[in-house]
């Protein structure tokens, strides 16, 4: 796993041993998220262009919180990206999934950003996001690669 950090902005890059569409599967599949995601523990809604769905995220310091978005890309099977956050742009929290064949497998790439004028006291709020993308990138490549399937 290769991972880089700047300021509100997080990537985490993973090399999976499985197929694109067996990642994509378990990846858009929003029901099955609590059986394999540390970090996301539910999803309310479904993946889908324009649908608003509701992430319960787990912080670094175990507290859950629900995070209301957008589905704002969905370009099966390659890439998602849920957007979030207040009005007028004070604060926009983006999450964009790219799944790209490498070889036999997949490059599984999460990029989290949190941009706006309010989002060096939310990223206060919240601590270092890092971990926790790390576990999500862990968490999909070592599920795909026991052979889990979407719900």
């Amino acid at each position: 796993m290769r991972v880089a950090q700047l300021k509100g902005e997080y990537v985490t890059v993973a090399a999976i041993g499985a197929a694109p569409e067996a990642v994509w599967k378990v990846l858009a599949d929003a029901a099955g998220y609590a059986a394999w995601n540390p970090e996301i523990v539910a999803i309310e809604g479904r993946f889908a262009l324009g649908e608003r769905i509701k992430a319960r995220v787990k912080l670094g310091s175990g507290a859950i919180r629900s995070v209301p978005m957008r589905v704002t890309t969905f370009d099966a099977p390659s890439r998602m990206e849920w957007t979030g956050g207040l009005p007028f742009g004070l604060f926009v929290g983006r999450r964009t999934f790219s799944v790209t064949p490498r070889g036999r497998g997949t490059e599984f790439r999460l990029e989290l950003s949190m941009t706006g004028p309010l989002a060096p006291l939310i990223l206060r709020s919240v601590g270092d996001r890092q971990p926790e993308i790390d576990s999500f990138a862990a968490a999909l490549k070592a599920h795909v690669e026991r052979g889990g399937r979407a719900s």
